[in-house]
């Protein structure tokens, strides 16, 4: 009997087997792969396509030794961690003791208290010098510090070489063998956006590593009275009390500032600030360092005046004879570079060297950048009672006196009309620290309120 299928239905032909298909394609898959890494190979050493590795390049130390410093590879996650490995016996925890005045001992007794502090510094040299911030260990009595030598710890006693309150910067030795001193890079070739990382020493965590970019550059924080920290660098980086002195580096592992100061936000009720760390350029930072440890002290240039910057408001108030720019002189330091060479009140500052002054800032921070002796060539206009008479003189740059600050101050309290108000976008100077509202970034806005620029 013949069977036959349901209608529309067939059989389908017999084919070959599921582990013949297997194998063909397990070889087929073989083949290609060869192939591919063969060319792949190919177009590599014709130069056709490059691997996104790090590169190392060795440099030269003070000691005599090679480190290597990495090239920054945008897709490499490891030159971090090869940063952090590489400057780990560079970087020092520095523990203080310094002796304060109890508050309370007016009314209980007991004089002075000891108080313990905590710090940063950095090696930069292999004879034991180390660079940190003064607010660290300008005042202590007792300094000690911890060196990291692969996996152990050797703790030295430091000495006091220099330091300067109003740089906030200091220089201490210690005697220890084969230091591994830092390498200093520009900080004038910095970036707002480039990768950054800070170490330190935060709360007692030793080599505590944190990461960030730049966020701004030349920030200007009025940190009391006496002392404004000028061009700083702003980062994000996680910076607490505890890395002040340590470095800042970029991922060549090369220091491109000094960790100094948080700003913490407006206080009790106010809103707290988060990712607002300030450190003080390399490139400023290596010029201090040179000057204490060649004469234990730093030079602070200054001319002795106090000046406004005019603006329209005082140009149309006091019809002044000048369209953009200039300064006025509000106050002179008697015996200081300007009055020797006769610069007089109510002079009006045209330029200096060349340099025409459009903005409150300018006069200072150029000052503020020349050698003490530097002369420098100021154009003036002044008014002998019937006309405007355009005058050149000649100032000699000199170094700043002690009694400096405290005599412009007094001044000051004389003569309170001639302080504008400190909201005014014009604003009062000198070229100290301290006197010019600006942030430094130029635009003639006033600065942000920093009430607790903390330093620590």
């Amino acid at each position: 009997m013949e069977m036959y299928g349901e209608p529309g239905m067939q059989h389908p032909p017999k084919g070959p087997s599921v582990g013949t298909v297997v194998f063909i394609a397990i070889l087929f898959g073989l083949i290609a792969g060869f192939g591919g890494t063969l060319l792949a190979l190919t177009a590599i050493n014709r130069g056709y396509v490059s691997l996104p590795t790090t590169r190392y390049e060795t440099s030269s130390t003070p000691d005599g030794t090679h480190r290597a410093s990495g090239s920054a590879s945008a897709t490499s996650p490891h030159n971090f961690s090869q940063v952090a490995d590489d400057l780990d016996d560079s970087v020092v925890n520095i523990n203080t003791l310094s002796r304060q005045q109890n508050p309370y001992s007016f009314f209980f007794g007991g004089g002075s208290q000891v108080v313990k502090g905590l710090g940063t510094g950095v090696i930069v040299d292999k004879d034991g010098y180390i660079l940190t911030n003064y607010h660290v260990v300008g005042e202590a009595e007792n300094i000690k510090v911890t060196v990291l030598r692969g996996d152990t710890k050797q703790e030295y006693t430091a000495e006091l070489i220099g330091g300067d309150k109003q740089e906030d910067l200091a220089l201490i030795k210690i005697n220890a063998p084969n230091l591994r001193p830092v390498k200093f890079g520009d900080s004038d070739k910095l970036r707002p956006g480039e990768w950054v990382m800070a170490i330190g020493n935060p709360f007692g965590f030793e080599h505590t590593v944190s990461v960030g970019v730049v966020s701004a550059l030349n920030r200007r924080l009025p940190v009391d009275d006496a002392v404004t920290l000028r061009g700083m660098i702003q980062t994000d980086a996680s910076i607490n009390p505890g890395n002040s002195g340590g470095p800042l580096v970029n991922l060549d592992g090369q220091v491109v500032g000094i960790d100094t100061a948080i700003y913490t936000g407006g206080g009790a009720g106010q809103p707290q600030a988060r990712g607002l760390g300030f450190a003080i350029p390399s490139s400023h930072a290596v010029k201090i360092l040179n000057q204490l440890r060649n004469h234990r002290k730093v030079q602070h240039p200054y001319i002795g005046i106090k000046y406004e910057m005019i603006t329209d408001e005082v140009r149309q108030t006091e019809k002044l004879p000048v369209r953009d720019g200039g300064v006025i002189v509000r106050g002179i330091y008697k015996d200081g570079p300007c009055g020797k060479a006769g610069v007089k009140k109510d002079d009006i500052i045209v330029s200096v060297d060349g340099k025409l002054l459009n903005d409150s800032s300018t006069m200072s921070d150029y000052i503020n950048q020349q050698d003490v002796g530097k002369v420098l060539e100021m154009k003036v206009k002044r008014w002998n009672g019937m006309q405007w008479n355009d005058l050149t003189l000649h100032v000699r740059v000199d170094d700043m006196p002690k009694d400096y600050l405290r005599a412009m101050t007094e001044q000051q309290q004389r003569q309170p009309s001639l302080t504008p108000s400190p909201d005014s976008d014009g604003g009062e100077g000198d070229n100290t620290p301290g006197q010019t509202p600006n942030d430094g970034n130029g635009g003639g806005h006033s600065s942000p309120s920093f009430p607790f620029p903390f330093p620590f």
